[in-house]
């Protein structure tokens, strides 16, 4: 060791370099490695997790194929635990609020997502207690409960019996009675940072605990007995429903449904595109390491002519090869060690890029279990950045001793670089195909137009609030246009049924938008097919109105044999008071939410009129900018100062629901910069290596009259013919993982010749202008200095 650090500067090894490139490798490697250990833990911290299922709704519609949804209806998890011995424990969970805002007396602010949850919560998904009372009891009261220990860090020790007011909801209180433990960020649950006592669910919405059919909004969990199968619990949960769900009804409709467990390990990694992104990571951390290393085993062979005799004369002194390969062994040892140093300031130097990519932080990254195994993995490294040169050097003859040495190692270095090429065009590749596909998501027609318009939450806010904010910002002679509506364009609409009363038919599930203010259709610019838009005029039959989208006719033709104008036909719906609403319009379709195939909900969509704005405002501008959202910020801060409520950009929103593309993306360019980087410096090494070789056949080709062009030409011809099929080889494996990845959108580029053509030119250009240049300076060289070494 003493011997490799009196080594670590001699020029000439490029010891700095080696360090550096393997720096690099090590601390993306490293990363991606953990990030996949991250994910393959998920859940780990329920007991019994084998044993633990999420209750899956299946259901049915005539005409329509199988759908799965992760939420049940109120009474299905207590029921399967009352109707199924095998059960252990069970649970329910459904949202109150994201971001609630509550205050205390002495009017401190927390912020945090909260969840209603039963008495049974904390015991399928055990978290410590940290003060309290036990959640048993304490979660059977209505409005009591639980903050997490981040909150607690806000609100102080001496919160528990204190009371919560929520700021939007002034007359609405919680109680604290505990607090719980943080849940970690490698689970599938949603973060929960307020858990509120389930019957306080009737003062917030419609209780539908005791449901079991319908208003299936709530998780619902079981953990069974250790080495209970789950099918043994079909009969019986058949039985449950039967008996209590109006199954022979549903039937008759022309609709199926059951129940499904599926594990609570398996959701995660169940997900098509966590899978393939947990695969991608896992092949982004190998390569990256595989590349680092194959570099450092690069500019180790090219150094051997400049330490051959060095080597040779540790021989002659009667070294044995165990010590070539315990000094090279050492070598590479403090190489890694000061490489992973050099990791470890990378990743906290770029701590707050990686965890914004990731979506967590670096604390719950590098566990325990993750650090030991990137500390076998760096070991690994060393070994085989040891032993693979040991081998090389153990080769050389004593002879060497006394004169040069100048054996080729040509296979060696060419090798290697076919590899690093090959890697280098995939990840170009990979990263045009998902820039390109991201800018086709965030750039994908809607059917409404979503750009220059700004919403914010009208919830909490009294009427003649709304009232005067509505028409001070119609005033602006920057404002296009204002109206309202129940929902979020960027999210998934919850659905209902179109039905028949006559005969108990149902025909299909659809995604009701709810409630649309006026110029609703015109501030999206929603182009209408047939008919009109909602009729205001006419009072209150405009409540009994309803606009549909074409798919929604298409299917009704052939489901319900409708002919003709659908204009003035009779709907039902459920939850709409069962009563029919006539059709008065018809719009172009529109898509909800994700493109992401999982998501994607390509159900017809459906409308209906609300008099008064309830939930969201939606306003369009002419130009939009810094300045004239701080416009409407100020107006609508001012006119509704019951309330703080927040401008947002629609347009930011839609482009938010690719935040995961975009940080792949980023991922990928990060990691084939470096690739393309560590690349290069083998390629230049390589060069280097190879004119010191071949100086003396350079010089005496100048000296007979060969031009530049041609002693360029001698070189690039055996570059090329490794980095010609290199980069085709790689474009092939970009091609493969790049139609898997796409099919994990129900909107996707096409994966043309050209597109894969034009990133192996690039690459190719890229390497044929570093040959020239590290050429044409050797070529240029005084000749008669060349042969005089010699």
């Amino acid at each position: 060791m003493k011997r490799a650090l009196q080594n670590l500067f001699r020029k000439g090894e490029g010891n700095l370099t080696k360090i550096l490139c393997l720096g690099v490798g090590m601390a993306i490697g490293l990363v991606m490695l953990a990030e996949v250990i991250f994910e393959r833990s998920y859940d780990n911290f329920i007991p019994h997790l084998e044993d633990t299922y999420i209750i899956q709704e299946n259901y049915k519609h005539q005409g329509n194929d199988w759908k799965n949804h992760n939420t049940v209806s109120g009474a299905i998890a207590p029921g399967i635990k009352r109707y199924c011995p095998e059960v252990e424990a069970a649970t329910r969970f459904t949202i109150l609020n994201e971001d609630l805002l509550l205050t205390t007396d002495d009017q401190r602010t927390i912020k945090g997502n909260a969840y209603l949850c039963d008495s049974s919560f904390f015991e399928v998904f055990p978290r410590k207690i940290l003060m309290g009372e036990a959640p048993h009891t304490g979660l059977e009261k209505a409005n009591n409960a639980y903050i997490s220990a981040k909150l607690l860090k806000v609100l102080g020790n001496d919160i528990i019996g204190k009371q919560l007011t929520w700021k939007v909801f002034p007359d609405f209180h919680l109680t604290v009675v505990g607090v719980f433990e943080d849940f970690p960020e490698n689970t599938h649950l949603p973060k929960i940072d307020i858990a509120v006592a389930l019957p306080t669910i009737g003062q917030i919405m419609g209780d539908g605990r005791n449901n079991w059919l319908g208003n299936d909004r709530y998780s619902g969990y079981i953990r069974l007995r250790p080495g209970t199968d789950p099918q043994t619990l079909e009969p019986n949960i058949k039985h449950m429903l039967y008996t209590n769900a109006p199954m022979e009804e549903l039937e008759r409709s022309g609709s199926q449904f059951y129940l499904n467990l599926k594990p609570v390990s398996k959701i995660f990694l169940s997900s098509e595109y966590n899978r393939i992104m947990n695969i991608v990571f896992l092949i982004f951390a190998f390569i990256m390491l595989a590349v680092a290393v194959l570099n450092y085993i690069l500019l180790v062979v090219s150094s051997v002519v400049k330490r051959a005799k060095s080597i040779a004369t540790y021989r002659c002194y009667g070294a044995e090869s165990k010590d070539i390969y315990r000094m090279i062994l050492a070598e590479s040892a403090l190489h890694c060690f000061i490489a992973l140093i050099l990791a470890v300031l990378i990743v906290f130097g770029l701590q707050d890029f990686l965890q914004e990519q990731m979506g967590h932080s670096l604390r719950a990254l590098f566990s325990p279990t993750a650090l030991v195994l990137c500390l076998m993995v760096v070991i690994a490294v060393a070994v085989i950045c040891g032993v693979m040169p040991g081998y090389i050097y153990t080769r050389i003859p004593v002879t060497y001793a006394y004169r040069r040495y100048t054996e080729n190692k040509r296979q060696w270095k060419l090798g290697l670089l076919f590899v690093q090429f090959m890697l280098t065009t995939f990840f170009v590749c990979l990263l045009t195909v998902i820039g390109l596909q991201y800018q086709a998501l965030t750039n994908y027609r809607t059917g409404f137009e979503y750009k220059n318009i700004l919403y914010t939450s009208l919830s909490g806010t009294q009427n003649i609030e709304r009232e005067r904010c509505i028409q001070e910002l119609k005033r602006l002679p920057n404002v296009n246009g204002v109206t309202w509506g129940y929902q979020e364009m960027f999210m998934k609409c919850s659905g209902n049924n179109v039905y028949d009363p006559q005969n108990d038919k149902e025909y299909m599930n659809i995604a009701d938008m709810y409630d649309v203010g006026p110029d609703y259709h015109k501030v999206f610019s929603i182009t209408i097919l047939e008919g009109t838009g909602f009729t205001t005029e006419l009072g209150d039959s405009v409540s009994q109105e309803v606009m549909v989208s074409r798919s929604f006719i298409d299917k009704m033709e052939k489901l319900a044999g409708w002919t003709g104008s659908p204009i003035g036909k009779q709907v039902f719906i459920t939850e709409h008071q069962g009563r029919p609403y006539t059709i008065c319009g018809v719009y172009e379709e529109i898509h909800l939410g994700s493109q992401v195939a999982e998501d994607f909900d390509d159900r017809p969509t459906v409308m209906f009129y609300n008099t008064h704005p309830n939930y969201l405002l939606y306003i369009r501008l002419k130009e939009m900018g810094p300045e004239q959202i701080k416009e409407i910020q100020d107006i609508v801060s001012r006119t509704m100062p019951s309330q703080e409520k927040q401008v947002y950009s629609l347009d930011l929103e839609m482009a938010n629901q690719y935040n995961m593309l975009l940080h792949v993306r980023n991922s990928i360019l990060f990691v084939g910069l470096c690739i393309l980087v560590i690349a290069l410096i083998g390629l230049i090494a390589y060069i280097r290596d190879e004119v010191n070789r071949r100086r003396s056949e350079i010089a005496i080709r100048i000296i007979h009259g060969a031009q530049v062009k041609d002693v360029q030409l001698i070189f690039l011809k055996d570059i090329l013919k490794i980095a010609i099929p290199a980069v085709l080889t790689g474009s092939i494996f970009a091609i493969v993982i790049s139609t898997r990845l796409l099919e994990l959108f129900a909107t996707k580029i096409s994966l043309t010749w050209y597109l894969f053509g034009g990133c192996v030119l690039a690459v190719l250009i890229i390497i044929f202008a570093i040959s020239c240049s590290m050429i044409l300076k050797a070529a240029h060289s005084n000749p008669i200095s060349n042969l005089r070494t010699e």
